[in-house]
Parts: structure tokens; sequence; C-alpha cells
């Protein structure tokens, strides 16, 4: 799988559209961009970002860019001798390595980076009738080549781990609200009736204050904002997105919104203001299940 050991660039040197390949999806982009589209994926298939250019990656089914782009974790299509896996890469080393996670039936998935790129969490899975519930999270150690599988007491079925801003903690969805959790899977904090964190491969804002999610049934907005460490509601936005990609910058974030018959990535403030467009997507791409998979560069308000 040599693309994923690839090196990927940062931006392009002038403001420029690059069109994805195998979609009709333009991705809009201009020097200084604190996000940039490193990987993206189209069903079940997996493109990584090679300089300015994407290439598929035959085998797998999702692809996640470490912050500042050193470092990839893929996740194969398939089980390997009765495990799922993740492929581990070095993109600025052109090595990679594979490391098993869960044992076959459960499946590992839906990767979210620390912000240091020194770990990375995946959600655990089991079949459940037609659908899937969340067991647990596997934390793979970037640094060690390690996976540890770590089951979740009483977890919603619909969680999905994120790390929280520190690097220390993990956040996901629970009875409406927002759970934090040790590595160790025990709970640590609760806030309840906040809605389901959201915002792409991060919650948090920049500063790691802001917390986004899907507002409570309750509101009429969609988007609400909450402050980490009060627990008290900062922001609703109204407007209604198809999907949250990522925070921008502290007062900004990226939403995909329709607009006339088809998609837009756009650039929203927290008074629901469009700013830019950053992607146009076809109906057909989006009924095809694109999501575009955003990376946060050097000196862009990491912690």
């Amino acid at each position: 799988m040599a693309a994923v050991l690839a090196p990927t660039t940062a931006h392009a040197a002038l403001p420029a559209d690059v069109t994805l390949p195998d979609t009709r999806v333009t991705v809009r982009e201009s020097p200084g961009d604190p996000l940039t589209v490193t990987s993206y994926t189209l069903g079940d298939l997996a493109y990584l970002r090679r300089g300015e250019a994407f290439a598929k990656q035959g085998g797998y089914q999702e692809i996640t860019v470490a912050p500042r782009g050193a470092k990839a974790l893929a996740v194969p299509s398939s089980y390997n001798a009765g495990h799922d896996s993740v492929l581990l890469a070095d993109l600025a080393g052109e090595s990679a390595t594979r490391i098993q996670t869960v044992q076959k039936p459960l499946v590992a998935h839906f990767a979210h980076w620390s912000r240091d790129g020194r770990k990375a969490v995946l959600t655990v899975q089991r079949k459940a009738g037609t659908g899937w519930e969340t067991t647990g999270f596997v934390i793979v150690d970037a640094v060690a080549k390690t996976a540890r599988t770590v089951p979740v007491p009483e977890v919603d079925g619909a969680a999905r781990f994120r790390w929280t801003p520190d690097n220390a903690q993990l956040v996901a969805e629970y009875r409406g609200g927002t759970r934090f959790y040790g590595q160790d899977g025990e709970a640590r904090r609760t806030l309840a009736r906040t809605g389901a964190p959201a915002g792409g491969e991060d919650a948090f804002s920049p500063s790691g204050r802001g917390l986004m999610t899907w507002c409570p049934a309750t509101y009429t907005e969609y988007v609400c904002v909450w402050d980490r460490v009060s627990g008290r509601l900062a922001a609703k936005v109204n407007v209604r997105p198809k999907a949250l990609l990522g925070w921008w910058d502290e007062k900004s974030f990226v939403a995909v919104i329709p607009s006339a018959g088809a998609y837009r990535a756009v650039l929203l403030n927290l008074k629901g203001r469009g700013m830019r467009v950053l992607a146009d997507i076809s109906a057909d791409d989006w009924d095809r299940k694109v999501y575009l998979s955003y990376t946060r560069g050097e000196g862009a308000g990491q912690r």
C-alpha cells in the first residue's frame, strides 16, 4: 500500500480548486487555511492525499491523518487472521506497521487522533440486529506501536469516542448528553442534556474550551456549543446542516448544507452566517456517502 506511506503537503502555494478522484466534489483551498482535506471516504472506499493529489487505497475503508500530517491510520476492509487491525503509517519516513485491534466478530473503526499525534482511538462495535452497537474503544499508541482494547460498562450504544483537548481523556455521547472517560474506560464526568458531540475529527474548539454538539431535541436549533469547563451553554447556531466537519477557528466551523439540489461544505460563524464555500458536493456523491476528513496543520491553534 505505497500510497499510504507517501508524505502529504499541508497547503497549495496559491488558492486552488481540487477535484476529488471518482467524484464531482471540488474542494476550494487558500494559503494559510488552518484545516486541509487530507483524506476522504466514498462509501467503503478510502482515498489519501499525496501532495496536491489524492489516490485510492485498495483494501482500506477509512484513513485518518494525524494533526500536522506526520502519521496516518488506515482501517482495512476485512479481517486478517480473524482479527480487525489498523495500518499505522509514518508519512515522512514512508514506513508502516500493522497492529491487531479486536477479534472477530467485533470491529474497530471511526479513528480519531489525539492532538499531540501520539495516540489514536477507535470505537469498538458489535453486530446488533441490522445495525451495530458500541461496546468500548481501542487506544492505539503510535509511539509504542501497540493497541489496547477497553470495554466500557453501560456505554451508550451510539457512542463514538474522541479525545479531549489535553490528550488525556475520551468523550462520547451518553443518553442524550456527553460523558468523559478515562483511558481505563471508567466514567469521569457527565454533562446531561447537551446532545451528542459533533464536529468531524475533533469536537472541541482550538483552545479546547468549546464543545460542539448536535443540540438536544427540545431545542429549535441544531448546533450547540458548550463551555467544557463550566458545562454551560455558550452558543446555539440556527442552521440545519447535514454534517459537521470540524472547528475552523475559535469562532467558526465547517458544515455541510443543502444548496440548489446539491450540497456545500461551508465555513459558518457561531451566528450561523456563511463566510466561505470550502467544497461543492454533488447530490450523487452525497448519496454515495462521501466524507471529507480535515487535518489541522502546523501552528493552527493546537494545544
